[in-house]
């Protein structure tokens, strides 16, 4: 019995002992310095390139055909320029196509689109239009779509605008792209951005 109370009497000396070794921690010891960097990693493969948003398939424009301007006996014509992508790549030309044109007929001093009607002094006639590019050349034929006691005319300007896939989406849905002021305007576009051709 006696062995078992000095083992028991050993063991809390013990206790005391080791518990009266612990004292409050000390504070943080001071910041050491900087290690030097490590090596630069291996540079990352190139990403792809962007589209060009400011090409001429891109931001919209303007064509205007001048000159005399008129129609054959039946009320049909055609306007165009054979060298008009003479200095575009491939990409442009191909934006041309996924775009889409307005024309606008100018008489009296007033811009009609096509397709619709022309309101003359003595009658108003219905156009129509489609588009074809040959080479370089960009063409509009314009052709007469509705009965006429005059169906020869002569017209003071006809202009195309441009209008990009990008903007004929969803995006200007509220824009009425048969009016030429709201058309240029929301394409951001005004008379020095017009490329003038001259009937020759």
């Amino acid at each position: 019995m006696l062995k078992k109370l000095l083992l028991f009497a050993w063991i809390g000396v013990m206790v005391l002992a080791v518990s009266s070794c612990e004292g409050p921690e000390g504070p943080a010891g001071p910041k050491g310095d900087t290690g030097a960097a490590g090596p630069a990693g291996p540079a990352g493969p190139a990403g792809e390139d962007g589209e060009d948003g400011t090409g001429s398939g891109m931001s919209g424009s303007v064509i205007a055909f001048m000159g005399e301007i008129e129609t054959d006996t039946s009320g049909n014509m055609i306007v165009g320029d054979t060298a008009f992508f003479a200095d575009a790549t491939d990409e442009e030309i191909l934006s041309f196509e996924k775009g889409m044109f307005q024309v606008f007929l100018k008489d009296n001093g007033a811009y009609f689109p096509v397709p619709g009607y022309v309101l003359f002094e003595d009658e108003a006639i219905s156009y129509g239009y489609y588009y074809q590019i040959d080479g370089n050349g960009l063409y509009f034929p314009i052709f007469r779509t509705s009965a006429a006691d005059n169906p020869q005319r002569s017209f003071e300007e006809v202009r195309v605008v441009f209008i990009p896939a990008l903007n004929a989406g969803k995006q200007n849905a509220n824009v009425n792209w048969k009016n030429y002021d709201e058309a240029v305007k929301a394409l951001g576009l005004t008379e020095a951005d017009v490329k003038v051709i001259r009937k020759k």
